[in-house]
């Protein structure tokens, strides 16, 4: 699955966050994602820069395969005011691989982060993150960027 490379500046995301791992993923993420919009958590984040949502995969334990945190949530201009049971995290400037899904959602998803594992990039572990469009529909138009910190 080819990539391209592209320079990211940091980043600021609130929204709320899990503790998981690729062992239990796939049932811990639809939850977040289902508490997201069942309680309109993107209402709840001030300071939004735009209305991309936005799933960071940060505080790696070691690699892939360790446990991280998860957070869906907006790209937000402040971290000042948080409101209660919401989280901030910074995203640090770095270089990303850069892959596109292809295929329907979610298995389009899942074929890509497979890619990812079974690629030789040396990875930093900081911070990746998928960017969802304001546009995303899993049926109509399930496209998804992934990024991937080196």
């Amino acid at each position: 699955m080819p990539y391209k490379m592209e320079k990211q500046q940091k980043k600021l995301i609130m929204g709320i966050q899990i503790r998981t791992s690729n062992q239990t993923c796939l049932s811990d993420m639809p939850q977040v994602w289902e508490k997201f919009m069942q309680e309109k958590i993107f209402e709840k984040i001030p300071h939004k820069v735009n209305s991309t949502l936005f799933a960071v995969y940060t505080d790696y334990e070691d690699d892939y395969t360790k446990p991280y945190s998860y957070i869906v949530g907006c790209e937000v201009t402040t971290l000042d005011s948080i409101p209660e049971g919401l989280v901030g995290t910074i995203v640090p400037p770095s270089l990303y691989a850069v892959y596109t899904t292809v295929g329907a959602f979610p298995q389009g998803l899942a074929n890509t982060w497979q890619t990812v594992w079974k690629s030789p990039l040396k990875r930093a572990y900081t911070s990746d993150f998928e960017v969802y469009s304001p546009d995303f529909n899993p049926q109509t138009k399930p496209e998804v960027k992934v990024y991937i910190a080196l």
